[in-house]
């Protein structure tokens, strides 16, 4: 994620007192953020096909057939490498990893309002971490904390180096093998059948969805990659 300075920021939501109030969020967190507003769909996308978004903060029910998951779904098909954070009223483990799965790399419930979760939820998210709510935590045998935990223990403490950690950065921003085996140069078999795996033996997971959640429980820092 580039720095405060540049970072640029879309915001998705039909109403505009959560758009006003997300936006005040951000500016405090990110004084210096420049933030686009999107009420609709067809907003989101115009924007995002003409400006580059380090980050989007997407309403998941939008008063029209399509959906913020659907914005994750066009940069995804897109190859845009805008981090999509997912917003909605609902937190149920199968929506949340529904949209992971889509390729958002992020998922804050609107009613984390209190005792200042939201915002821990925010500096999780501009921290370069993955937030999902505990609800979406739950494994067989796996402790969830009261709350994800800030980012804290880099990803080279559990021995994710050199392009093994390249490509945790990819996947944590929500892209699909093709595109990151596009952007390091090798076949997306490697991707597939050599880095993907041995994370995944790293992280004790079967599957990409499970290995966020799990960045997440953990509080895992994956810095971004020089540009």
């Amino acid at each position: 994620m580039s720095d405060a300075a540049q970072l640029t920021i879309l915001v998705l939501e039909d109403q505009g007192l959560v758009r006003a109030g997300m936006r005040e969020l951000i500016r405090i967190a990110q004084p210096d953020a420049h933030i686009e507003e999107a009420a609709t769909y067809g907003d989101a996308i115009t924007l995002l096909s003409t400006n580059r978004f380090d980050l989007a903060f997407l309403d998941f029910t939008l008063k029209s057939e399509k959906t913020g998951l659907d914005v994750v779904k066009y940069l995804r098909e897109h190859n845009l490498d805008t981090r999509a954070i997912m917003l909605s009223a609902h937190a149920d483990r199968e929506l949340v990893l529904e949209c992971i799965q889509a390729g958002a790399c992020g998922y804050i419930p609107k009613d984390m309002d209190h005792d200042g979760i939201f915002r821990h939820a925010l500096d999780t998210v501009f921290q370069g971490g993955i937030f999902v709510p505990v609800t979406a935590m739950a494994r067989t045998g796996v402790h969830a904390p009261p709350v994800p935990p800030l980012p804290r223990i880099p990803a080279t403490a559990l021995g994710v180096t050199g392009r093994c950690l390249e490509v945790l950065y990819y996947l944590c921003q929500g892209l699909p093998n093709k595109t990151i085996a596009s952007k390091m140069q090798v076949e997306e078999g490697t991707i597939r059948k050599d880095y993907v795996p041995k994370l995944f033996r790293i992280f004790q997971v079967t599957r990409r969805t499970e290995l966020l959640v799990e960045v997440s429980r953990r509080g895992i820092i994956v810095p971004p990659l020089p540009r």
